[in-house]
């Protein structure tokens, strides 16, 4: 795994493969930069996905409940024990440390992963992380040290999707990937991975056998890798899911896998497709852990 400056997760909402590279947007997206075709989601509703992609699991939790807190471990709090800076950038929170459920800006709880562990939540310092979107735009018009190394964003109900068309999600992210891609922290090593919560009426997933099963998951879903150097359309074919994109950010931080991350494949041949293109395709191994 290259070692990365820094880190961009975006999660989009409700959406499946086929239904999201139907939305010219989206299309062009993939086109100008690389993707997953056969990424899969956790299960429904969307708050274990969000649980899954940043703990490894989604804890027994199988709806949005708003205050099913959890005392698990997960990656902000990995990467802090580890003296990483993160940010988790929500927009229309409306002010750092909210706890809530919702926010008058289109803020949904059940799309913010990081207020429901208890470790972030009783903490006035770790929760602090938890920010509104505006911070992170002037985090990138200045220099890549001002950018936490490792960025989460939520879009509001809007913009990710959830409460407007499709076409309203994808113009509001070629805005938002504009941003990042213009900035120095993603000049300098960076990487920006888009993905989406979970497909509707779709319940396919990867089994423990990493092979995809027709039931108990979250359906397929694109997934879009964003980093200088990746071919643009670059399609890779290998089976990944949320798990494989958590390994994926805790190998590039040096950090121990969680849960079902450490089953999963990390998205790594997107970046060996920068040396070798011919091997894009093929399953990536997974490293040996002691």
């Amino acid at each position: 795994m290259p070692a990365f400056s820094h880190v961009f997760v975006v999660v989009m909402e409700n959406l499946g493969y086929a239904g999201a590279i139907a939305v010219p947007g989206f299309a062009r997206l993939a086109a100008r930069y690389a993707s997953a075709t056969r990424y899969y989601a956790f299960g429904h509703p969307s708050l274990p996905n969000y649980l899954d992609l940043t703990s490894g699991s989604s804890w027994g939790i199988a709806s949005d409940c708003p205050t099913c807190y959890v005392a698990a471990p997960n990656v902000a709090s990995q990467l802090q024990a580890a003296h990483v800076s993160w940010g988790a950038y929500m927009e229309g929170v409306p002010s750092p440390c909210w706890l809530a459920p919702y926010g008058p800006g289109g803020y949904a709880g059940k799309h913010d992963p990081f207020a429901y562990y208890l470790a972030i939540r009783d903490s006035r310092a770790a929760c602090s992380h938890i920010r509104p979107l505006p911070d992170l735009y002037r985090a990138l018009a200045g220099p890549a040290a001002a950018v936490p190394r490792f960025v989460w964003v939520t879009p509001n109900l809007c913009h990710d999707g959830h409460d407007c068309p499709p076409s309203v999600a994808a113009a509001w992210l070629d805005g938002f990937v504009g941003r990042v891609v213009a900035s120095a922290a993603w000049r300098h090593r960076g990487v920006l991975f888009v993905t989406w919560d979970e497909a509707n009426g779709d319940s396919s997933g990867v089994g423990a056998s990493g092979r995809v099963t027709a039931g108990g998951g979250g359906g397929r879903v694109l997934t879009l890798v964003i980093a200088p150097g990746v071919p643009a359309g670059l399609r890779v074919g290998a089976v990944y899911d949320h798990d494989s994109l958590l390994a994926t950010v805790e190998d590039a931080f040096g950090l121990p896998l969680l849960n079902g991350a450490r089953r999963a494949a990390p998205l790594t041949a997107f970046f060996q497709a920068r040396r070798t293109p011919a091997r894009a395709g093929a399953r990536p191994a997974r490293r040996a852990r002691a």
